[in-house]
């Protein structure tokens, strides 16, 4: 991409990423050598974040050792964002009936964000870490979530995706992502084969609701030969599932339609109770700090 984030601010989220793999304590040397930054500037990389208590350094060891005060940063989050309206229990029941990867999607930008996976226990399976991005135009997470925008919205992100996108692969074609969007507010889901990756292919469904103005989709992917040959038994198996659990919380979660308006605008939803996104949703506008996947 062409923005790229701040050096200190990425550096420091990366040595916290490490510690989350290592999960032990790491000497300088240690982080200098896995994130292949310049030794003096990981010395005071470590000794800032030592002093704002956000490090211990074990002066004996010369290991470090991140605080509790790191993990108190994001302690509110999970209940904040994702405890309410029994997604958990959504993505749980599905995970049982489907035995393969379920996927909860929000947008961040131009791209989507995997905030919660559930994976099955057999070994055919190729599930990303959770918090990984994709682009909204490579993913079906990303059309599912589309889908709930105007064309106008759509086209507009489309061209974000071009102007900061350096690789020619990664470029659209706003005419050909607008007609699988029309195709994907048509069936009410999106089944991309063979993408992100050639062996894994995935179905994503727009929830039609919003976490604290963040919009949701939800989605199961797996080895493309499995997904592939289950194809029709998966949707059915979401489609019940979200209906059901649009029952059970008493309208709070809609089903998408499956019908819309030759315009391009998506279809009337059930009422919901909780936050969802109004017409004329603001489009979304490029932020400094991306991960790429």
């Amino acid at each position: 991409m062409r923005r790229h984030p701040v050096k200190s601010a990425a550096r420091t989220l990366e040595v916290f990423e490490l510690f989350s793999e290592r999960r032990c304590p790491l000497r300088l040397h240690d982080i200098h050598l896995a994130l292949d930054y310049p030794q003096s500037s990981t010395t005071n990389l470590l000794k800032g974040l030592v002093m704002t208590g956000y490090l211990n350094y074990n002066r004996a060891t010369r290991a470090y050792l991140p605080t509790n005060r790191v993990a108190f940063l994001g302690s509110w989050l999970v209940s904040f964002l994702y405890g309410q309206g029994g997604y958990q229990d959504l993505l749980e029941e599905l995970l049982i009936k489907t035995n393969e990867t379920i996927v909860l999607a929000t947008q961040n930008d131009l791209y989507i964000q995997y905030v919660r996976i559930k994976t099955p226990d057999h070994e055919f399976k190729l599930a990303p870490p959770e918090g990984t991005m994709r682009l909204l135009t490579n993913s079906s997470a990303g059309f599912a979530l589309l889908s709930q925008l105007r064309d106008a919205q759509v086209d507009r992100i489309c061209r974000s995706v071009n102007y900061y996108e350096l690789e020619p692969g990664q470029r659209v074609e706003p005419s050909r992502v607008l007609k699988e969007v029309a195709k994907v507010r048509q069936m009410g889901y999106c089944y991309l084969p063979n993408l992100p990756l050639p062996a894994v292919s995935s179905i994503a469904f727009p929830l039609g609701e919003q976490i604290h103005g963040i919009p949701l989709a939800i989605g199961v992917g797996g080895l493309s030969e499995r997904i592939s040959e289950r194809k029709s038994e998966l949707v059915e198996i979401f489609r019940k599932a979200m209906a059901d659990f649009k029952k059970r919380s008493s309208g709070s979660l809609s089903v998408p339609a499956v019908n819309h308006e030759a315009s391009g605008t998506p279809g009337a939803r059930v009422p919901l109770t909780r936050s969802r996104r109004p017409n004329g949703a603001p489009q979304a506008e490029p932020l400094a700090v991306i991960r790429n996947s």
